[in-house]
């Protein structure tokens, strides 16, 4: 018979999984301590997911502060160059992410596939011009570590595509696809967060077969998030369900996995538990979490197992956001009350809250809702935490029409600190 758990200690394992909840630095580390903070934080989420949006700090950076607190965000740069020091490699993952080494090896797979794929612009470069591809090899070899664009100008390709969207040259193609396909490594961002590429080293062992590279992904997306349905640990990696589904059934059958029923106001959920899932410990978190995070990849378990319906306002056109532009979500203990609009203004050196939103929170239960005055003082103690992490020197929090009934109680808070 399966366990039975309640909705509580699910949000707990769930979190617990991922390494939050644990001692946060006020301080920023060493370089040593950066770097160990990093380590920490793969060990639980296995991948950083890439986001050029820096309104506040790009989304790979947000995860260790949110597990680990004050860290330098320098040491990842460091941990995804070439060497024995590497940590991590930029790879397509759950989207475009810095993933572990055995995350990387394990997605060949996908590689692969990418290589034959019939891309229509690259079927049409390999008719007509099939000297590009090595031509873009060797012009890496020349001047590499190199971004697409610098790549185009060395070639002297600036003939761009028509239309609206990806207007990219015939070579920034060609590097597109040899990236995907595993011929090229990126091992760097520029300053316009472009990615830096050279050709990639040789793997120095065989790939395992795709089969056994997805039960693998499976396993470590189940260790990380602790307590999942199947669409969950299938999403953690893009994985398919074909793909998933006889690796979750080989999981089941060797004791890695094992149903539990979690009791739910809208009736009980069967998820699958990882066989080292902690336990549900009481929590005593308060962390920013950005939309990208490893915690709320996917949307559908983050609204079973927290009661939120999370929409970032970026894909929104600005008339119809009802929160914002980049709202971060608040976690608070087990639950996550609040979600609040962040800008870092770096020349005036303040950290601007252009909305403080409460969760509706429509399933849980009054008694586990924390009061908008609790909330408002964790926040802003969290955002003081944030604002001297960017090396911002004060917090300014807008209120009125439309920045959500959170404001003026934070704004409080803030002036009371």
């Amino acid at each position: 018979m399966a366990d039975r758990l309640s909705w509580t200690a699910a949000r707990r394992i769930a979190l617990r999984a991922q390494g939050i909840g644990g001692a946060r630095r006020t301080a920023m580390p060493s370089v040593a301590g950066s770097r160990r903070a990093l380590v920490r934080t793969l060990a639980r989420t296995q991948l950083l997911q890439i986001d050029s949006v820096s309104v506040f700090v790009r989304a790979h950076h947000l995860p260790v502060f949110t597990r680990a607190g004050i860290w330098d965000p320098a040491a990842l740069d460091r941990a995804s160059r070439p060497g024995r020091h590497r940590l991590v490699h930029e790879t397509l993952a759950h989207e475009a992410a810095f993933a572990t080494e055995e995350v990387s090896a394990l997605l060949d797979f996908r590689r692969r596939a990418t290589s034959q794929r019939d891309w229509g612009v690259l079927r049409d470069i390999a008719t007509t011009s099939p000297h590009l591809f090595p031509r873009v090899r060797e012009a890496l070899e020349e001047i590499g570590p190199a971004s697409a664009a610098a790549v185009t100008r060395h070639l002297g390709d600036t003939e761009r595509g028509e239309g609206w969207g990806w207007r990219r040259t015939r070579s920034q193609w060609a590097v597109e696809y040899l990236f995907r396909s595993g011929e090229l490594d990126c091992v760097g961002r520029t300053s316009q967060f472009e990615r830096l590429y050279v050709p990639a080293a040789p793997r120095e062992t065989s790939p395992p077969p795709e089969a056994e590279s997805v039960r693998r992904l499976v396993s470590l997306a189940a260790r990380s998030l602790g307590i999942a349905e199947q669409s969950s640990l299938g999403d953690y990696f893009r994985l398919s369900a074909a793909q998933t589904r006889p690796a979750v059934a080989e999981l089941l059958a060797g004791g890695e996995l094992e149903e539990v029923e979690v009791a739910h106001p809208t009736g009980t959920r069967t998820l699958l538990r990882h066989r080292e899932a902690p336990g549900p410990g009481p929590l005593r978190a308060r962390a920013l979490v950005s939309p990208f995070d490893p915690l709320v990849f996917h949307r559908p378990r983050l609204e079973h197992l927290f009661d939120v319906d999370y929409r970032i306002g970026i894909y929104t056109p600005a008339h119809r956001r009802t929160t914002g532009y980049y709202s971060l979500l608040f976690l608070l203990g087990d639950v996550i009350p609040a979600r609040v609009d962040l800008r870092a203004d770096r020349e005036q050196g303040v950290l601007e809250v252009r909305g403080a939103f409460a969760e509706p929170l429509p399933h849980l239960p009054a008694r586990q809702r924390p009061g908008a005055d609790h909330v408002a003082a964790a926040l802003a103690e969290e955002l003081d935490l944030a604002a001297r992490w960017q090396g911002l020197e004060r917090i300014e929090v807008a209120t009125g029409a439309g920045t959500g009934a959170l404001s003026s109680p934070l704004a409080a808070a803030i002036a009371a600190g």
